[in-house]
């Protein structure tokens, strides 16, 4: 079955955080351009308003009497304003909105030229507009005004005499081309806000995701060497100092190892390590080094469990070894070979190891073990041998159980080295 192609996990997580926050950008974006839209009109709307509502002002205090017209001539009140622009051409160089005098429902005075430069005088008012506005009396805000076949943003208010009756319309009006460039500046702004919080969240996410991926990358190679057997390794500080699950996860997986190590590489009984654990041991120091390797074994250890039974013999085993791994320390290794049988691996000579296995088993021979009221001791035989990584290692096992019989051979209770000197 052809292997399924491994996803990036950094890609992944990156795909789970930038994905949403650019959806999230591209509403909000959409949003916002609806938002300035309906802003703007609305501004633009109580502008228009302003302007035209002036404008009628402003001839007020230019006279007091009503828009008129008599013979082609516009008055208001006694005085005629016919072809007279400057209050108009004024309000628009403040402003930048074109303004317009209907009387009746002609145009009379504007600032609307048309593509010669004429001022569009003599025309009427739209039918909808004049409905509202000159018949109905109301005020009337359009987005949709065309004038020659220009759109307009343009709001109308009637223009009363002093019967309060509709005699002209003030119109205000912003060409939607200029409204329409302002909204795309603004939304452009937004926009640009919008891909700058995408690129900074892409930017921060992608920091964070790669740090957690190399956290998580490292929980997956000490999982991998604890799969091949590699317990001496150690969980980096990269995962342990995060305090976050990432960090409960490498303690959980340092303490899978430490389980593991001991049911796979701990003698049970004596939580020395294994035959299979010792035998990695002595690989790894042969390759940096030559050592100390030597056998001990209990003298007569059948007799004690055929004299005091299997459980004494069991303590005394724990014993032992407990005496073996104070002794041995942090400069080597012990394990259980095998029955009442030791190996011990040394980083030292063979006579600095014959020194510390000798108050090995001074300390041994010292203790006195009881059953039943009466009380024994026991001792060991050792064989050391040097071990250095032109040699098979199973040649160097075979060179020290040699030295061990040896011992067994000629008394006992001793430390046999290669040069076959003993010492008690």
């Amino acid at each position: 079955m052809a292997r399924k192609k491994r996803k990036s996990l950094i890609f992944t997580i990156m795909r789970m955080s930038v994905v949403p926050i650019a959806i999230l950008g591209v509403v909000m974006t959409f949003y916002s351009q609806n938002s300035v839209r309906e802003g703007m009109v609305f501004e633009i709307e109580k502008s228009l308003s302003g302007i035209a509502h002036n404008l009628i002002s402003i001839y007020n205090v230019l006279d007091a009497g009503d828009f008129s017209q008599k013979d082609d001539r516009v008055y208001k009140g006694e005085t005629e304003i016919t072809s007279d622009y400057r209050i108009l051409d004024d309000i628009k160089n403040d402003t930048g909105a074109d303004v317009t005098v209907f009387v009746g429902d002609e145009r009379c005075l504007t600032t609307l030229v048309d593509k010669k430069g004429n001022r569009l005088v003599g025309s009427h008012i739209d039918k909808e507009v004049a409905s509202q506005v000159i018949e109905d009396g109301e005020e009337y805000f359009s987005q949709n005004v065309d004038v020659m076949g220009v759109r307009y943003f343009g709001y109308y208010v009637p223009i009363r005499n002093d019967e309060n009756e509709v005699v002209g319309v003030s119109f205000a009006g912003e060409s939607a081309e200029s409204v329409n460039t302002s909204m795309r500046f603004m939304t452009q702004g937004n926009v640009i806000i919008c891909l700058f919080i995408i690129i900074l969240a892409g930017f921060i996410c992608n920091l964070s995701a790669q740090k957690m991926v190399e956290a998580i990358q490292a929980i997956k190679r000490f999982l991998g060497r604890v799969a091949h057997g590699e317990f001496h390794h150690e969980m980096t500080e990269i995962v342990l100092k995060r305090g976050d699950e990432l960090a409960q996860m490498g303690e959980y997986a340092v303490a899978v190892s430490d389980s593991l190590e001991e049911m796979v590489s701990r003698d049970p009984l004596t939580k020395l390590l294994n035959r299979r654990a010792a035998q990695i041991q002595m690989d790894y120091r042969r390759d940096n080094d030559c050592f100390s390797l030597a056998i001990a074994d209990i003298d007569f250890f059948k007799s004690v469990n055929d004299s005091y039974g299997h459980e004494k013999g069991d303590e005394v085993l724990k014993y032992v070894a407990g005496a073996l791994r104070k002794a041995v320390g942090e400069d080597g290794f012990s394990a259980r070979w095998g029955g009442e049988e030791f190996l011990i691996g040394f980083d030292g000579t063979v006579n600095e190891t014959r020194k510390v296995l000798q108050g090995f088993l001074d300390d041994v021979k010292s203790k006195k073990f009881s059953h039943n009221g009466m009380e024994f001791s026991i001792s060991l035989t050792i064989g050391i041998v040097t071990y250095c990584d032109e040699e098979k290692m199973e040649e160097a096992i075979n060179r020290a159980d040699e030295l061990l019989y040896y011992g067994k051979e000629h008394g006992r209770d001793q430390i046999v080295m290669e040069s076959r000197e003993e010492e008690s």
